[in-house]
């Protein structure tokens, strides 16, 4: 831990998420706080868990073209980076946390050669899928001048990374100078605006906003050359950015950090106060009651509303992929609607809090008696 920080937030025992497979009720959290920094004001969790803890291939379910939602997003990353190297010939590209290569199959078209490098696919190190070459290590065990990219991609990715800064300073050091990088994170502004604080969860280790990640690029050698947000994207929104190495004087963003601490206490402190309130109206809706939205964050959800959701009849899911499975640390069972006789007038609580919109509208056409949803704005 920094000795400038201060904590922001104790999370003890705070659930693992992304976490499919048979329940196991001796599977615990583990504790967690989130911190900042008292000088750059940037928020990150104080405790790392290993990350053959975390993404272990047995637990960790998320993959990239798994989601419908991430897969839209795809369009609008892939339009901001149309726009950022807009002119420029592309001879390589690398992608940093290519996860299942969903992004590199719509790159490869724009390159003479495409990389992907992430620690996800360690099975396949060394071989070529679909004119991608597949690196299965982490970033920090590969020497970048080997392949000489002149662009750069790393989507929901430098969030996960221990030390951010000696991440984006190998990029610099193992790159040429007219490399550009093109990025996307999940936004922290657009969480706290959006109330997702759901979304602070063991496996994101950095919560990054423009100002915070701006003055890291600077910090490392770095300008940042565009940017954009996509208030649609995941965990209450997603910030697109690109940068270069540059030799010019850049100065950094000026942040009040104790304003800026705070703003953050009071809404952490928001969002506490409506999951409880949410909870009391839990304790009062009628049954029979269905989660809807088999969400990977589903853990830290039933975390802050202090319950398990055991109560319910079953989590229905429209992807007929999951029916069947569950929750290793919660005892809930998916069901695709068809597969359940569901009465008129059940009463529903939304259960991903990542299609909040969709799943309300979706739950019209089953006459529902009540509809629990926070943050529906």
């Amino acid at each position: 831990m920094n000795k400038n920080s201060e904590e922001l937030w104790t999370l003890n025992n705070l659930p693992l998420t992304e976490m499919m497979g048979n329940y196991d009720p001796n599977f615990e959290g583990l504790d967690q706080s989130l911190m900042i920094d008292s000088s750059s004001a940037h928020v990150y969790l104080k405790n790392i868990i290993p990350s053959d803890h975390l993404y272990n291939s047995t637990n960790y379910s998320y993959r990239t073209g798994s989601s419908t939602k991430t897969r839209g997003t795809i369009n609008r990353f892939l339009d901001f980076f149309n726009k950022t190297t807009l002119g420029k010939k592309v001879e390589s590209i690398v992608d940093v946390g290519g996860n299942d290569l969903t992004l590199d199959k719509f790159l490869k078209p724009h390159a003479k050669n495409c990389y992907v490098i992430d620690p996800v696919c360690s099975k396949d190190d060394g071989k070529s899928i679909e004119d991608i070459h597949v690196i299965g290590r982490k970033i920090e065990e590969v020497n970048l001048k080997d392949i000489d990219p002149n662009t750069i991609t790393c989507r929901h990715t430098i969030e996960h990374i221990e030390n951010p800064k000696e991440f984006i300073s190998q990029l610099f050091d193992q790159c040429a100078d007219d490399c550009t990088y093109v990025f996307e994170i999940p936004d922290f502004d657009c969480l706290v605006e959006s109330m997702r604080f759901d979304a602070v969860f063991h496996q994101h280790l950095h919560y990054f906003s423009l100002d915070t990640l701006s003055n890291l690029i600077t910090e490392c050698g770095g300008e940042v050359i565009d940017h954009e947000y996509n208030f649609q994207g995941s965990c209450g929104g997603a910030l697109f950015i690109a940068f270069q190495k540059t030799n010019r004087k850049i100065h950094p963003i000026f942040i009040n950090i104790e304003d800026r601490k705070d703003y953050l206490e009071k809404k952490i402190s928001h969002f506490q106060t409506h999951m409880n309130e949410l909870s009391d109206q839990i304790e009062e809706i009628p049954k029979p009651i269905y989660g809807y939205g088999a969400g990977l964050m589903l853990a830290t959800y039933a975390y802050h509303l202090k319950t398990d959701f055991s109560f319910m009849e079953t989590i229905l899911d429209d992807d007929p992929d999951k029916h069947g499975i569950g929750y290793i640390n919660l005892p809930v069972k998916i069901s695709h609607p068809s597969k359940v006789d569901i009465p008129d007038n059940s009463s529903y609580i939304i259960t991903s809090l990542e299609n909040i919109r969709p799943i309300y509208n979706r739950l019209q056409e089953f006459l529902p008696r009540r509809i629990l949803a926070p943050f529906i704005s």
